[in-house]
């Protein structure tokens, strides 16, 4: 895939009793609720009966819990549409900007709950312009420390893009708003299908062919001033009844996390936002069980046995905004640190439909609520480079130069047609002391295989085919997909052994592979 990158959101309201799923805009007299067209089941069983559920946090936790020592805490939130005041006249006609002005009692509840949340990086979806959300930023975010913010037109007619704002420096954003996502037909293969445990979607009936993202991903690279270096992929992909869209938008999304693994296995690299989609649905399979390792942020959550409702992250009764990582970033995550923030959720028989003339109650931030995790930089942050994929870049976020274009650290595989070994000279102490807790538990690691005669390790023509690696318990039978981690008591993911893959030579493996395979 060319990689383009130029400079640079829309979830509708949809609530408790039920959510209309209709892909006509609004009337004018709608449009500062508009839903996100994606339809859902009443949130509660109040509401199916007749009864009333009064206003109040329905969903997630009621406040932040205390930041541990050194952390930082990267969010995601779908603030619905955050306008500013200020008349854009490039954003007129039938979805005029000034129409959908958030009012003042809204963008009050919405800055108390990204007080309370305290993140260092707040990736948001839904915000007009950077203007807006400096604007915002400065007038009731002002002691946040936001010093640095990305945000970029993506050319979505509704004028609304992701964002992010940070107290750690930005060295890069990236956007692929002219990217095609058409040819990602060709991943939608039956083994893929059944290696997911799902069926891929038709095209939507009478819809125009996909062919590009409805907003683009919002790629953002910080680095601390201790030099840890990770990245943020901030998505929000097509709502309402576009199952197929949706899918086609996250197996590019792949792509990207895929390209940046094979410039970097070790990156710390989390994509997060607003799949508008659950996690059955295939747009979120992709990415959850990815054949590239990526770990979800709810496994790191701190009450395993928890109700839903403490994990839901939409007012419709849904978990539709993720936030899933490499394996790299997963090593760094304080485990027990991934919570939801609940925000007031309106009584069960107001209509959103009739907001114009019924507002939501004061205290209504946003329909969605939103989701953070905790990372503890290490000393190996240093390692991780920006990708040296051709490309237009954006203006850096901050007053920094940009960097300087890495080289490819990829080591060169053996002659005989071995894989090659792992980046650097040895294993660290705490790779050896994880592979030989891997082996005590009975783990294995299989080297990936090439299926396709010309498919050979340094080969990265994508039309070549391989049996992606995996993980084999000698002890019980079992595969894992993921490398097992202390975490679960080195349980594994129980996925099956891969299917074969399209896509070119993997990458090099990490030590603990390489340490696991008994070379």
């Amino acid at each position: 895939m060319q990689f383009t990158q130029i400079i640079g959101s829309a979830a509708l309201l949809s609530f408790a009793l039920f959510l209309q799923s209709s892909a006509k805009p609004a009337p004018p007299a709608q449009r500062a609720s508009r839903a996100s067209g994606q339809s859902a089941q009443p949130a509660n069983n109040a509401a199916q009966s007749g009864k009333v559920r009064a206003a109040g946090i329905w969903y997630g936790v009621e406040s932040a819990p205390k930041k541990h020592a050194g952390a930082l805490r990267i969010a995601a939130y779908n603030v619905e549409n955050l306008f500013d005041p200020m008349d854009d006249p490039t954003q007129s006609g039938e979805y005029d900007d000034i129409d959908e002005v958030t009012k003042p009692v809204r963008l009050k509840a919405l800055a108390k709950a990204i007080h309370e949340l305290d993140a260092d990086v707040l990736c948001m979806e839904e915000v007009e312009s950077k203007a807006a959300l400096e604007w915002f930023r400065d007038a009731y975010l002002s002691d946040m420390g936001y010093e640095f913010v990305a945000s970029e037109d993506v050319g979505y007619y509704r004028g609304v893009e992701q964002s992010v704002l940070s107290r750690v420096p930005i060295e890069k954003v990236t956007i692929w708003s002219a990217e095609r996502i058409d040819d990602m037909l060709a991943a939608q293969t039956p083994e893929l299908a059944t290696q997911l445990k799902g069926n891929w979607a038709m095209p939507e009936k009478g819809a125009k062919p996909t062919t590009h993202f409805q907003r683009s991903p919002l790629m953002v690279d910080l680095k601390t001033k201790d030099g840890y270096a990770f990245t943020v992929i901030s998505v929000h992909y097509k709502a309402g009844a576009f199952d197929h869209q949706r899918e086609l938008e996250a197996l590019q999304t792949e792509v990207f996390v895929k390209a940046r693994l094979d410039a970097d296995p070790k990156i710390n690299l989390v994509v997060l936002g607003d799949f508008n989609g659950t996690p059955n649905d295939m747009n979120v399979k992709v990415l959850r069980t990815s054949a590239l390792g990526l770990r979800s942020g709810y496994d790191f959550r701190a009450q395993k046995d928890a109700p839903k409702e403490l994990y839901t992250t939409h007012a419709s009764n849904r978990s539709i905004d993720f936030m899933i990582m490499t394996p790299g970033m997963a090593e760094d995550v304080v485990d027990g640190s991934y919570f939801v923030l609940g925000t007031l959720h309106a009584a069960s028989d107001w209509d959103y439909k009739k907001a114009a003339e019924i507002p939501p109650p004061d205290g209504y931030a946003s329909d969605h609520y939103p989701l953070a995790i905790e990372i503890l930089p290490t000393n190996e942050g240093e390692h991780h480079v920006l990708p040296t994929m051709p490309s237009q870049e954006a203006t850096p976020a901050t007053r920094q130069e940009a960097p300087s274009k890495s080289t490819n650290t990829t080591s060169e595989p053996s002659a005989d047609g071995a894989p090659p070994k792992p980046i650097g000279d040895a294993a660290s102490a705490s790779d050896v002391a994880l592979a030989d807790a891997l082996k005590t538990a009975g783990w294995h690691y299989e080297m990936p295989q090439p299926k396709s005669k010309t498919a050979k390790w340094g080969n990265f023509n994508k039309g070549t085919t391989w049996f992606p690696g995996y993980w084999l318990n000698a002890t019980t039978n079992k595969t894992s997909a993921t490398q097992p981690t202390a975490s679960d008591n080195f349980k594994g993911d129980g996925l099956p052994k891969p299917a074969w893959v399209k896509g070119g030579s993997p990458s090099e493996p990490s030590w603990v592979e390489f340490l696991c395979t008994g070379s």
